[in-house]
């Protein structure tokens, strides 16, 4: 062990130690980065370390004791406060509950206790209490009818888990007729004095609408339910929609000019950017282009399945064979294995790397000169000790 290396495990020591005196406990992992290449790169794991440096490592706990521990806690709680606690009294343990338990509520019946009533109403509850006053009273309810007694919600609980904003879009919602409608005018003359509008100020958003619509104008939600609101931004020119129609139809407009269309091409023709093309088409674009019956601008490379020997065998076999005792040069790679340089140099960190693992003669043609241990000592460092 060389000076150098007792300097800088010495450091680390001491920093785990600072830690520990100012924290009351050792570091995790992921709180010194830099440390842990030391650790993994001279005393194999992050464990090892913290042993080496006089300290009990942390143990990964099994499912038994996770459960135990929280069980125990909960049963703590409801001893000193006589109620079983709230989901954000324990929201430092909420994602290990989810994990074990799946829910919350799953969470204290295993321990033994009655879980609290859900307080918030699913959309199908609302839905129902609104269909069941119909059907009882014979009449459509009012915002007014939205009381306990009636056995309705708050009529805020309608419009926000339906996200409506209006009594008679609620109604049209749980396939109620309205006793009245925000517009008079028929889906033709509503269709075509909201595209007019979207013309004139150029509306591309439905917030940007329902601030701009005059008082007789249909809701938001009833244009996306009756039209569609892109259809409407299309017709009035100001927004182009994103379907796999509409991709295709740029994609062979833009192969007339150019023969290969790229992706960013594509993405700026369409005003939307190419991750937002992949989410639409729920699929990566060049498996879109070949369904298609196109052949797209830029592929995947192959990957490749060797092992780093069989890798290192086909370089050495293939240098001889065409008459390179030392080995091929880089520009030949591709052409006489069929792989790129970037394969070789990931897997053998240089290009000396692979030669020196083939046993051939290592050339120099200035700047650093690594000796063969130097060269062995970097191939056996880990991968991200080289990304600091």
């Amino acid at each position: 062990m060389n000076k150098n290396k007792d300097q800088i495990i010495a450091n680390a020591f001491s920093e785990i130690r600072d830690f520990y005196d100012q924290h009351g406990r050792i570091p995790i992992r992921r709180e010194r980065e830099v440390i842990n290449t030391i650790a993994r790169r001279y005393f194999g794991t992050w464990n090892n370390f913290i042993a080496a440096a006089g300290y009990e490592p942390n143990v990964k706990k099994t499912k038994a004791q996770i459960t135990e521990e929280l069980f125990k806690m909960v049963h703590d709680f409801y001893q000193l406060h006589g109620r079983i606690p709230m989901r954000r009294e324990f929201a430092r343990k909420n994602v290990t509950i989810c994990k074990y338990f799946g829910s919350w509520n799953k969470f204290i019946a295993a321990a033994g206790f009655e879980p609290n009533s859900r307080r918030v109403p699913s959309k199908m509850k609302l839905k129902n209490s609104l269909l069941q006053y119909y059907l009882k009273h014979h009449k459509v309810p009012t915002i007014a009818d939205c009381l306990a007694k009636n056995g309705l919600y708050n009529h805020w609980s309608y419009f926000t888990h339906f996200g409506l904003n209006s009594w008679p879009d609620v109604l049209e919602y749980v396939g109620l007729r309205p006793y009245f409608r925000v517009t008079t005018m028929t889906d033709a003359e509503a269709k075509e004095e909201v595209i007019n509008l979207i013309k004139k100020h150029k509306i591309k958003y439905g917030k940007i609408y329902e601030k701009l619509k005059p008082e007789n104008f249909p809701s938001l939600w009833y244009l996306k339910e009756k039209f569609g609101w892109n259809n409407l931004c299309y017709m009035a020119g100001t927004k182009i929609p994103v379907t796999k129609f509409s991709i295709k139809d740029h994609y062979l407009n833009l192969k007339k000019n150019t023969s290969k269309p790229t992706a960013k091409e594509l993405a700026k023709k369409m005003k939307i950017s190419p991750s937002g093309i992949v989410w639409k088409l729920n699929q990566p674009l060049n498996d879109f282009i070949l369904s298609i019956g196109h052949e797209p601008a830029h592929k995947t490379p192959i990957r490749c399945k060797l092992t780093k020997k069989q890798l290192a065998e086909l370089y050495k076999t293939k240098s001889l064979a065409h008459g390179y005792p030392n080995g091929m040069p880089r520009d030949k790679l591709q052409e006489l294995t069929g792989y790129s340089r970037d394969i070789y140099e990931k897997r053998f960190f240089s290009m000396n790397g692979l030669r020196l693992v083939c046993n051939f003669k290592l050339p120099f043609k200035g700047g650093k000169k690594y000796s063969e241990e130097e060269l062995r000592d970097i191939l056996n460092k880990p991968p991200y000790s080289n990304q600091r």
